[in-house]
């Protein structure tokens, strides 16, 4: 895909009905049956795909959220975090990669590469040491992914699903 056709807009808290319908939508397919339960899948967006959750994360100096635009629609999004916001604490300069989600006609397009290739950017511009991220450890298209980008596994840790526990693989990129 062309990257003049890609268009990278920083989510504004005006943008947060419309990031929480993509969010959810995009989790859903990413994630839902039958790679997990209707109830687990159900309740988790119930709990952290909320309006206000959204907005709040937004507000969050410590978190950004990005949409990529494909000929003036939106195609997906990304969402890194800095700071005390990273999801687990790591020692080093790092940004962790909470999600890139690219919406179903989209995938597999180069659309979340751009959007990767744009957190490293953003990344390098701030002189950090390491990327991570962490990954279903069944999602073996996005380690695949991730792993073709240079990331390598360093730890895991538990992801909560609804009433079931899960192991997320924790991948880093040194810049």
């Amino acid at each position: 895909m062309e990257s003049q056709e890609l268009k990278i807009v920083r989510v504004l808290p005006e943008d947060n009905h419309k990031l929480l319908e993509i969010g959810r939508q995009t989790f859903y397919d990413a994630f839902g049956p039958p790679h997990n339960t209707p109830e687990n899948i159900h309740y988790y967006l119930s709990q952290k795909f909320t309006l206000e959750k959204i907005t709040n994360e937004i507000l969050n100096p410590e978190s950004q959220f990005y949409f990529v635009f494909h000929k003036g629609e939106i195609a997906g999004y990304l969402k890194f975090n800095s700071g005390k916001t990273q999801t687990e604490i790591v020692k080093g300069k790092s940004l962790e990669i909470e999600r890139i989600y690219i919406i179903k006609p989209y995938q597999g397009k180069g659309i979340g590469q751009h959007l990767f290739d744009y957190a490293k950017r953003i990344a390098n511009e701030k002189a950090l040491e390491f990327i991570w991220l962490g990954v279903w450890d069944k999602n073996k298209r996005a380690i695949k992914f991730y792993e073709r980008n240079g990331f390598k596994t360093f730890d895991k840790h538990t992801f909560i699903l609804g009433s079931e526990e899960q192991t997320d693989v924790m991948m880093k990129l040194v810049l």
